[in-house]
């Protein structure tokens, strides 16, 4: 009997295996027509004579504001780029992305990860599809980037002696902040998960700041020899430049970050009931993707109430984020936790913007304390508030403030400089055995 003739057995009943190509989980063959984009250059082919590098993340536009330059250099170095990543998300179109990402001799492969969920059957599947495109690829790096990326890519690359691992942890995130059962619960699975990731002997982790590098040693995820520090993913710092001149009065304070509760929204909402209460006039803005129905975010209700009660403003999601930023004098992130070193704080210096920041891993490593930074503690609007009225009132610290962390990201986090760490790292990886 020919392979297309064969029957298959799944949830959803029995079927000849050539109409269940393309979306059957448990489907080991190829299937490229429904889960793979292929460049107009390549045409799909192979060249065994190119290192493959395939990367898997779970957003697409994280990976375009994040990545995205070191693919297109890492293609330019002579590897075979391949990124496993999911097509569609719940939080923003993805199509646009997808085009950026494969104009440049990218090959993309469709994988149903989630940023969030949680539900095992789907995860299975995820980690399937994954495997299918491993076997398919056969990379001899994999750059897993975000908790998920890196549990799932990294239980698949554990037997493959062929396949060397770069992990990039940004941040130790919610799951390790949280209080909750549920949280409790995933944080016990994913500590034991990274244990068995990180028994690789060809596995490297990349971390942001040395808190989280030292809390993984701690805590016996990994050894230290296992860990390379990269500051940040860098800034273009053509595109992310002052303005001429500061925007018009009144004074506008950004916050530019997913509306999620560990970022420090609701303090940033109370400091501006404290700003409006002394008469201040002041202008408090939220830019970024709110997601009501993800765990932890803001919900709709929230939102409206902020914007009627207190005239927080929200201006949604940003396409263009030199732009926007230069709208702002003032740029605040209160977060609580989970960061591994933000890159709006870094884009936000670039451009020449003073910073509101919290005494957290991450934030306070990305600027400097009472030179291109106030720091203040997290959960606390009262310092929150006060901190932002020091710069509110004082246009020649701002200026202060602004020019010192230009400066900071010129010598210290521009994109080249994160490029180049990078292309260390896969060099040094390679090398493993």
């Amino acid at each position: 009997m020919r392979r297309s003739q064969r029957c298959w057995r799944c949830a959803g009943g029995i079927g000849p295996m050539k109409r269940l190509r393309g979306w059957n989980p448990f489907y080991m063959g190829k299937s490229r027509s429904l889960s793979y984009i292929e460049t107009k250059d390549e045409g799909g082919k192979q060249d065994p004579m190119k290192k493959r590098l395939l990367y898997v993340v779970n957003d697409p536009r994280y990976f375009v504001t994040h990545r995205l330059p070191l693919a297109h250099r890492v293609v330019e170095e002579g590897y075979e780029v391949h990124i496993a990543l999911p097509f569609e998300t719940a939080a923003l179109p993805a199509s646009k992305d997808l085009e950026l990402i494969t104009s440049n001799q990218i090959k993309a492969h469709n994988i149903p990860l989630s940023r969030s969920g949680t539900n095992p059957y789907n995860e299975i599947k995820t980690i399937i599809h994954l495997n299918r495109i491993i076997r398919e690829i056969q990379p001899d790096v994999i750059h897993g980037i975000t908790i998920k990326a890196v549990l799932y890519s990294g239980i698949l690359s554990l037997n493959r002696k062929q396949t060397a691992a770069v992990f990039a942890i940004p941040g130790l995130g919610h799951v390790f902040i949280a209080n909750g059962l549920k949280a409790k619960l995933i944080r016990f699975l994913a500590s034991n998960w990274y244990r068995l990731v990180f028994r690789n002997s060809r596995a490297i982790a990349i971390f942001q700041n040395e808190f989280d590098s030292e809390y993984f040693v701690r805590n016996r995820y990994l050894k230290s020899e296992q860990i390379i520090l990269i500051p940040g993913c860098g800034v273009d710092i053509e595109k992310f430049h002052p303005s001429p001149k500061e925007p018009s009065e009144p004074i506008v304070v950004m916050l530019p970050a997913r509306l999620q509760v560990d970022k420090g929204v609701q303090d940033f909402v109370d400091a501006a009931a404290i700003l409006k209460n002394k008469g201040l006039q002041v202008r408090m803005v939220l830019v970024g993707y709110a997601d009501f129905d993800r765990p932890g975010g803001v919900t709709e209700e929230q939102l409206k109430r902020w914007q009627n009660e207190y005239s927080v403003e929200w201006w949604g999601h940003s396409t263009n984020m030199p732009a926007t930023l230069q709208k702002a004098h003032i740029i605040c992130l209160p977060s609580h936790g989970g960061e591994g070193f933000p890159k709006v704080l870094i884009e936000a210096a670039a451009c020449g913007l003073p910073i509101v920041t919290t005494n957290i891993p991450g934030c306070r490593d990305s600027v400097r304390k009472n030179q291109t930074a106030l720091i203040v503690e997290p959960k606390n609007p009262i310092q929150l508030a006060d901190a932002l009225e020091t710069f509110i009132t004082a246009p020649e610290l701002r200026a202060r403030f602004g020019a010192a962390g230009r400066e900071l990201v010129k010598q210290h986090y521009t994109e080249p400089m994160f490029i180049n760490r990078s292309l260390e790292v896969y060099k040094r990886v390679l090398q493993l055995t």
